[in-house]
């Protein structure tokens, strides 16, 4: 049995630091951020977040190399945003 502990301090801004993250926004990123990160087998510690970027602490399995952990949350959050509705399809 392979044994791993790789604990990452995960932080992902907003486009030029603009305050978008709304109460709407939050609720729907944590949950598609969990869903992909079970998906990918990464466990999620913690996660917060202010009005311009978020903070995650997450294990990431030695499989995934933290730029594809990083590329598959960011991607997944975004499209999801993006496609809300009443959305404008603007958030980076």
């Amino acid at each position: 049995m392979t044994y791993w502990r790789l604990h990452y301090h995960i932080i992902l801004a907003t486009y030029e630091r603009q305050p978008s993250i709304t109460l709407e926004r939050e609720k729907m990123f944590y949950g598609i951020v969990y869903k992909k990160a079970d998906e990918l087998e990464i466990k999620v510690h913690a996660a917060g977040n202010v009005e311009d970027h978020v903070h995650i602490v997450a294990s990431i399995p030695p499989k995934l190399s933290v730029a594809d952990c990083v590329r598959h949350l960011k991607g997944a959050s975004a499209f999801a945003i993006n496609h809300m509705e009443g959305s404008d399809g603007e958030f980076e």
